[in-house]
């Protein structure tokens, strides 16, 4: 679950970088896409892993 936590922060991250080191509109938003696919992974990974834990042992 950390994992998922770590990827969404990092994806916010790329999206504040991108913001304020890139200049072109382009560049920019190839950046947000990327991070907001990042933040995207994490938070399914989270929710997964929650959903397995929900269910208990097998």
């Amino acid at each position: 679950m950390l994992i998922g936590y770590l990827l969404m922060v990092s994806g916010w991250l790329l999206v504040l970088a991108s913001l304020f080191l890139l200049a072109g509109f382009g560049q920019r938003f190839t950046f947000v896409v990327a991070g907001l696919l990042v933040e995207l992974l994490g938070l399914t990974l989270t929710a997964l892993r929650y959903r397995s834990l929900q269910r208990g042992p097998e």
